[in-house]
């Protein structure tokens, strides 16, 4: 199979995880659900793994993304959790592309935006076909109904 192929695979695994999960969608958790604060401290302790492979460039990784809250530092009460792909380090600054589209009307899909690392809860990427990361996913899979949990570990390659 084709570096393309499996790479646009691969994305399509992510984006419809992501639509099964998303707003009303899947799995909800209380803000302060310990098993979610968990996830993302997880996350954050390993997020230099994300940057050492991203930044390795070894072609058999790929669709490295982002999950931040997107209000964050913006004085809106509600968190956003969202995820941004394209991701790209510049200046000591992160900036990813919106994956899917924002409850916040400021923002669309598509949209470039700076990551402040401090918004930073979940980090993902596929290692051939096993992705990596995904810790806040992980714990949302768990919590699925059985058959959406078992289709999405196997997409995952998991």
């Amino acid at each position: 199979m084709s570096m393309i192929l499996s790479g646009a695979i691969a994305f399509i695994v992510m984006f419809v995880a992501y639509r099964l999960f998303a707003g009303g969608a899947g799995v909800a958790f209380d803000k302060d659900d310990p098993r979610l604060e968990q996830a993302k401290q997880q996350a954050r302790a390993t997020l230099p793994q994300f940057w050492t492979a991203l930044e390795t460039g070894d072609p058999a990784t790929r669709d490295f993304m982002l999950k931040f809250n997107l209000n964050h530092g913006t004085g809106h009460r509600d968190n956003e959790s969202i995820w941004a792909c394209d991701i790209r380090r510049d200046g000591g600054r992160i900036f990813g592309t919106l994956a899917n589209e924002p409850r916040n009307s400021a923002y669309r899909e598509g949209q470039e935006v700076e990551i402040v690392p401090e918004a930073i809860e979940d980090w993902g990427y596929f290692r051939g076909s096993v992705a990596q990361g995904n810790y806040v996913t992980r714990l949302m899979i768990e919590a699925a109904p059985a058959g959406t949990a078992r289709m999405q570990r196997q997409a995952m390659g998991w």
